[in-house]
């Protein structure tokens, strides 16, 4: 038995192939749940549990199944047998009880109170076998979801194995990496996107490189970075966002026309309109946009205007005397 036994093992990474798959299909449940997800499932023998990546496709490069071994079936090991398979049709449902599928691995159930079976996503992955954990053939993203069943090897099947019930616990792999959703918005709030003239406005830089802007997530490896917006037409802007392993961060700037400061100066009990709009100006500075605005200082029934031409990134002391007088600086 011990020689059968090691060599079922050895065929633990089979060739593909299709077979019919016969018992009631078991979803498990949160099992497309997304973001660094995990979830378990009870499976017995001759049932079919579907299994899902649980995270978002970008950031896994495989998963890992924690098979919980019930003692019933310790008991006789070598009488169970797992298998995987991978393209599944039709759509799993649970009212089904029979599916295909393409096989992709086999084990018999080890004398052990739990043991790993690794699924990567890709052949060229780094994944590789110990004692307890077990590696499959590569099943990429598109041949998801998987499907897992126990299924007798021996005819001299227990009652304790037959009833065991085994949990399995699913964790995607995740690689070291998260994503960027870039956005850009113009002075009204819009969004632009990356064919907007607006675009050429402006140079953005992350970490000190230039960066082309595009609304597609980037996929950037965890870390801190630093975003800086420069132009000659609108302010500049700068900001620091972390990104986190498996996650999707969202930063957002906002071109802003260039301001000028504006401080006042008047006697006291004066009042100061600008643009028709009263405002109190007593020790405060004064924040305008580009173009041409009114100033109105009115003391008792006296009243005196000027109109104020403001110039990106110029700032002027308006003073009010006997006249009003402007100074640029």
């Amino acid at each position: 038995m011990a020689f059968a036994i090691g060599f079922l093992t050895a065929l633990a990474a089979v060739a593909v192939h299709a077979e019919q798959i016969r018992g009631p299909v078991v979803i498990a449940p949160g099992s497309d749940a997304s973001h660094e997800a995990s979830y378990r499932v009870e499976v017995g023998m001759e049932e079919i549990a579907i299994l899902h990546h649980g995270a978002d496709a970008r950031f896994v490069e495989g998963i890992r199944l924690e098979v919980q071994v019930p003692r019933g079936a310790r008991l006789y090991p070598g009488t169970l047998g797992l298998y995987l398979y991978r393209n599944v049709t039709p759509q799993p449902e649970p009212r089904l009880m029979s599916l295909r599928g393409d096989r992709v691995f086999f084990l018999p159930i080890p004398n052990a109170a739990r043991f790993f079976v690794t699924v990567p996503l890709q052949e060229d992955h780094i994944f590789r076998g110990t004692a307890d954990t077990y590696v499959t053939s590569a099943v990429p993203m598109e041949a998801f979801p998987v499907a897992v069943t126990l299924l007798p090897i021996s005819k001299a099947i227990s009652a304790e194995t037959a009833a065991a019930r085994f949990v399995v616990r699913v964790e995607p792999i995740m690689r070291d990496l998260g994503a960027v959703e870039l956005l850009v918005r113009d002075p009204h709030g819009v969004i632009l996107s990356a064919e907007s003239e607006e675009v050429e406005e402006f140079t953005l830089r992350l970490n000190g490189d230039t960066l082309i802007y595009s609304r597609d997530e980037q996929l950037m490896s965890p870390g801190l970075y630093r975003i800086a917006l420069e132009s000659d037409r609108y302010e500049h802007e700068q900001l620091t966002f972390g990104v986190e392993r498996g996650r999707v961060v969202q930063v957002a700037l906002q071109l802003r026309e260039p301001r000028s400061v504006v401080r006042f100066t008047a006697p006291a009990g004066a009042e100061l309109f600008v643009n028709g709009e009263l405002v109190a100006y007593e020790e405060q500075e004064f924040t305008l946009p580009p173009g041409e605005h009114s100033i109105l200082f009115r003391v008792g029934n006296y009243s005196v205007s000027r109109r104020l031409v403001v110039e990106p990134r110029k700032n002027y002391q308006v003073s009010l005397g006997l006249d009003i007088s402007i100074e640029e600086d």
